[in-house]
């Protein structure tokens, strides 16, 4: 079975090929802001770190499985990923920069966070919408 990996994260990457994993990787054309906004809006209500590094993950899995759905050759898992680090209530994304991170690690320098992170795997087969396969049989 094919893998492919919805991210641009080296780490994330180095992870799969730890594994035994050397999977195809795709840049996913999400953006992340509006997705969290649209999703805050609806609920009416901020997200946790939690859900929204979920929310993201399926987001970017989803729109790397339609982009080979579309293809129609692929035929294996999409796996999508996020990660944000939450320190005293606050939730902090990528940084971008060196010099917002160097920013950032001064701000934090003592005190103790939490780095959330969300998975999301899509099945992807020839002639089948993404994430839907046929029914399995019921073991008795």
């Amino acid at each position: 079975m094919r893998v492919c990996l919805a991210s641009t994260s080296p780490a994330r990457l180095m992870l799969l090929r730890q594994a035994g994993i050397e999977p195809l990787t795709a840049s996913p054309d999400v953006d992340e802001d509006a997705v969290a906004a649209a999703a805050e809006a609806e609920r009416g209500a901020s997200l946790a770190p939690a859900e929204l590094v979920l929310l993201l993950a399926r987001a970017k899995a989803a729109a790397v499985a339609q982009d080979l759905a579309a293809a129609g050759e692929f035929d294996g898992i999409v796996i999508g990923g996020d990660s944000m680090f939450a320190i005293g209530g606050k939730v902090y994304g990528k940084p971008y920069t060196p010099d917002e991170a160097t920013r950032r690690w001064r701000e934090m320098r003592g005190a103790t966070g939490v780095l959330h992170s969300g998975h999301s795997v899509f099945r992807v087969a020839p002639g089948e919408a993404p994430g839907k396969r046929p029914p399995s049989p019921r073991r008795r």
